[in-house]
């Protein structure tokens, strides 16, 4: 997929429209056309089937009227019709009277037949052992000789079949018979003899009325038991089975079956015609679509495009680009969104470079700064030595002390262990009890692994300082600081008791107060401010499970406890740094 980065992000728009849409529209259009040319057979089928069943219905009916003519005339069931077949059976003329009375006797009956047979248009004509007609419904000629192609079909029955009617075609119009007839043969009850045959013709054009459906696609036939063409309507073709739709139905009570076929290019030639028509507007739609979104992309890719040339402007320096604001839609939400960042850049560069500027005269300043408390170290230890060696030992050692202080605030910025900011403390109050002329012991009891744990510097100071300025304000006979620590799981608790004045319960309770963090400090401006400073601190540096927390002593005084989390024996987390007060 890496080709498709070489492209713009519209460019890649319109290329996912055509995947996504165009190819599921053309695979959607060709399953439709599949299924609706499937169900268009299907259907085009069934109703072929249900016309053939009609037309055979029709044919039926048809048959039976035959049928009902030639059980009529074969079983005799009339005593002067079996008379005048007996007269007639040898006749070749109108030899006497009798004769046209025994034909006018079968002529009036064929008559009354015939008007079953109306719609048929039957041809119904008796023809005696000499071939000639001696019965017939359509003014056949009487005693006429039958055609010699007639007679050559006709020969091809079996005559010693006398139950059932025989079926056979004469003459030939469009690949089908002209008629196709029925025979049967009409004997004597009395000595089985010959007396007649009857011939039952349906014409072709009979077939044809009836296969006739008024769909020139469509090419109907009718075939005998023998396979023999009996009528056709339509193209009479021989394509292949697979480009037609065949149906079919047998005619139970002659053995006939009545066939259709549909070529399938006239079906799909209409539904081509209507997916042409139904595709070619979707067509249209889908380009006129297709050419709005390639104007609205573009349209889009503007803003973009106008925005990538800012930027690289703004980039190289030309503070001032913005891009303008047209509209409220979503584009000219985000130039102004994107103004508006350039804007808030633009003064953080502002303040950047102010704090840099700031940054280097503090980097001057401490240049200068790191000569100045080397050169007080440095007096003050040539001052220590004076004094010690004048024999002034409190003093020298009051000044030693001050110059371990001065070192720790010099590296302020670095943690300390345990042990080594106790020897801090323990300097500091050598030079506070110089100072305030107090006789005060310090005593630090470190608990196992303790000592080792690193802590921002100056960060126990403030509690010790309170317990001078405050506690032992009353100056009393013996003061006493003694510090604690302890490590309880992975908390770290250190607490400074002294033996001053203590405070009353409701101060107490106001100072821790004001130590968790709730109680307004406007209202306490010059009171506590090394310890809440030390406090916040430790929230600052450690998270919400570091405190202090002040308790009255037994005996007189104060507790402080600070409670640390630590994640192991050497450290705690995080380091304190330069910023840790601000």
């Amino acid at each position: 997929m890496k080709w498709l980065s070489r492209f713009s992000f519209h460019r890649r728009l319109q290329f996912s429209f055509l995947i996504l849409i165009l190819l599921p529209f053309i695979v959607v259009t060709f399953w439709s056309y599949t299924s609706v040319r499937q169900n268009v057979s299907d259907k085009i089928t069934r109703s072929n089937e249900e016309t053939l069943t009609v037309i055979a219905n029709q044919i039926e009916k048809t048959v039976d009227s035959i049928s009902f003519v030639s059980v009529y005339f074969s079983e005799t069931y009339d005593p002067d019709v079996l008379e005048s077949l007996r007269y007639l059976k040898d006749a070749k003329n109108f030899g006497n009277y009798e004769v046209y009375s025994h034909y006018a006797k079968l002529k009036s009956m064929a008559n009354i037949l015939s008007v079953q047979s109306l719609d048929a248009d039957l041809k119904i004509m008796m023809v005696n052992r000499e071939n000639k007609i001696i019965m017939g419904n359509l003014d056949l000629p009487v005693f006429s000789a039958m055609p010699e192609r007639f007679l050559q079909e006709s020969s091809k029955l079996d005559e010693s079949e006398k139950t059932v009617l025989q079926w056979f075609p004469v003459g030939v119009v469009n690949s089908a018979p002209e008629y196709y007839y029925a025979a049967r043969f009409i004997t004597d009850p009395r000595n089985h003899e010959q007396l007649a045959t009857l011939f039952i013709g349906i014409p072709n054009h009979y077939f044809q009325n009836l296969l006739d459906t008024r769909n020139p696609a469509n090419t109907l036939s009718l075939h005998d038991q023998q396979g023999r063409m009996i009528a056709v309507k339509g193209e009479h073709e021989s394509p292949a089975v697979a480009d037609m739709l065949v149906s079919e139905v047998q005619i139970p009570k002659v053995g006939w079956l009545l066939s259709s076929q549909t070529p399938r290019s006239s079906i799909d030639s209409h539904i081509n015609s209507e997916f042409l028509v139904s595709t070619s507007l979707v067509g249209l739609f889908f380009l006129a679509f297709l050419i709005l979104s390639m104007l609205w992309a573009g349209y889009m890719n503007k803003p973009i495009s106008l925005l990538r040339t800012s930027i690289k402007q703004y980039v190289g320096g030309n503070r001032d680009v913005r891009i303008p604001v047209k509209g409220k839609d979503e584009v000219a939400v985000l130039s102004a969104a994107f103004n508006q960042m350039l804007d808030d850049i633009n003064q953080l560069l502002q303040q950047v470079e102010s704090e840099q500027e700031v940054k280097r005269v503090l980097e001057l300043q401490a240049l200068a700064a790191q000569i100045r408390p080397h050169f007080l170290l440095n007096t003050l230890n040539s001052i220590k030595v004076d004094l010690l060696l004048a024999g002034d030992h409190s003093h020298g050692s009051m000044i030693d002390s001050l110059m371990k202080l001065l070192r720790v605030y010099v590296h302020v910025d670095k943690p300390l262990e345990l042990a080594e900011e106790c020897k801090v403390l323990g300097s500091y109050v050598e030079v506070m009890q110089i100072r305030n002329r107090l006789d005060i012991s310090f005593d630090c009891l470190l608990g196992s692994a303790t000592e080792s744990i690193m802590l921002p510097r100056l960060l126990l100071q403030p509690v010790v300082e309170n317990a001078i300025s405050h506690g032992f304000s009353a100056r009393p006979t013996h003061p006493v600081i003694t510090l604690e620590a302890t490590l309880v799981n992975d908390m770290l608790e250190i607490r400074i008791a002294d033996n001053g004045r203590g405070m009353t319960e409701d101060k107490i309770n106001r100072l821790n107060r004001r130590l968790l963090g709730p109680e307004d400090e406007t209202q306490w401006p010059d009171k506590g401010v090394g310890l809440i400073n030390t406090a916040r601190r430790l929230q600052v540096l450690y998270g919400y499970r570091a405190r202090l927390s002040a308790e009255a002593r037994t005996g007189g005084g104060m507790i402080f406890t600070l409670c640390i989390p630590v994640t192991n024996v050497k450290e705690v987390v995080p380091y304190d740094d330069f910023n840790a007060d601000r």
